[in-house]
């Protein structure tokens, strides 16, 4: 019995914390040591205190303790990784050799929380995107109503903006369906992967983006080796690196230039853009491919940015199971980088 218990105990996904009316440990089982980061080779005996260093446990446990009823809720465990765990406590009944205590459960619902966190910062960012231009287009057109359609030059002038605000909302609309489109085709496995010359998507890439680094007096560099192949969706890897050219260029001074290269690592194919504009900041890098997130707000729309292209390029290449990466300095420019599973036998 003893040993079906251990077993039981040390398969679970959730903790089990079990403790006397002193609130020492009786029985940790493996989920849980980890979690709170207990040594169970010198835990046995020891007080939660000493053990934890965490005072919401530590009222959760007094709580139950004192109440003899059962208590749940968040407790957030600081440490070098913050976790949140969902606790339940309830009373431990005693036993001819001991007087009672206390049996706590600990799920960890970090990882739910972020994506609470993500799905509200995501509805509020959209909400916030959206709602921009549907202003403008609801003003400019009241405008117009109230007069202004009969004065040729304003008419002209606020017919334009309209254009172009719409333009600006179809853009938006367009991105957030292919993000929903490339998440549901990964989830399905629908995605498919073909051998394919990277030389070809880069190329194709770098034509797409030429008219507007012309305009801009910028060039455009592509350096990889034709023969580089890798197992790729050509449309998706197209769009991806587009997004990072296109990016290139619009942080870029007039006559500077966008590198555009590709190269088999050690164990992996890295297509990297890199750019010699203003760069980023440190404090940005860590959440530069989330969904909305700007740098710089104001000149990301006044550049006709929808705030969804990295985020795109991060989910094409999760969709090709490699990542994206990013590499900057302020000042100094920054470079984008695509990596993707080497497709070498042994690699």
């Amino acid at each position: 019995e003893r040993n079906e218990r251990e077993a039981i105990l040390s398969s679970m996904v959730e903790g089990v914390l079990a403790l006397d009316s002193r609130e020492r440990l009786i029985r940790c089982n493996q989920a849980a040591a980890r979690l709170l980061g207990i040594d169970l080779g010198r835990a046995e005996g020891r007080t939660l205190q000493e053990l934890v260093r965490s005072a919401d446990l530590h009222r959760m446990v007094a709580a139950v303790l004192a109440a003899h009823e059962p208590r749940a809720g968040e407790v957030v465990l600081r440490g070098e990784k913050e976790r949140v765990v969902y606790v339940h406590g309830t009373v431990l009944r005693g036993t001819p050799d001991r007087d009672g205590g206390a049996l706590l459960v600990l799920h960890d619902v970090t990882e739910l929380k972020k994506l609470e966190r993500m799905r509200r910062d995501f509805a509020a960012n959209v909400s916030h995107e959206l709602r921009t231009p549907v202003t403008s287009i609801k003003g400019f057109v009241e405008t117009l109503l109230e007069g202004a359609m009969h004065e040729p030059v304003q008419l002209e002038r606020f017919l334009r903006i309209v254009a172009s605000q719409t333009d600006r909302l179809n853009a938006i609309i367009e991105d957030l369906l292919l993000l929903s489109r490339i998440e549901q085709e990964a989830e399905r496995a629908e995605i498919v992967l073909s051998p394919a010359r990277v030389r070809d998507v880069l190329e194709a890439a770098v034509e797409v983006c030429g008219p507007k680094a012309a305009q801009r007096q910028i060039r455009v560099e592509l350096d990889c080796d034709p023969g580089l192949q890798a197992p790729l969706s050509a449309p998706l890897l197209e769009q991806a690196v587009i997004n990072l050219v296109d990016n290139a260029v619009q942080h870029s001074a007039a006559e500077q230039t966008v590198r555009v290269e590709a190269l088999r690592t050690e164990d992996e194919v890295v297509i990297r853009v890199r750019d010699h504009g203003c760069g980023i900041s440190p404090d940005h890098l860590p959440r530069i491919f989330e969904r909305f997130y700007r740098v710089d707000a104001a000149r990301s729309r006044k550049l006709g940015g929808t705030g969804l292209g990295l985020a795109i390029v991060k989910h094409i290449a999760q969709a090709h199971g490699g990542y994206a990466a990013v590499q900057s300095a302020v000042g100094q420019g920054s470079t984008f980088s695509i990596h993707l599973p080497d497709p070498r036998p042994g690699a």
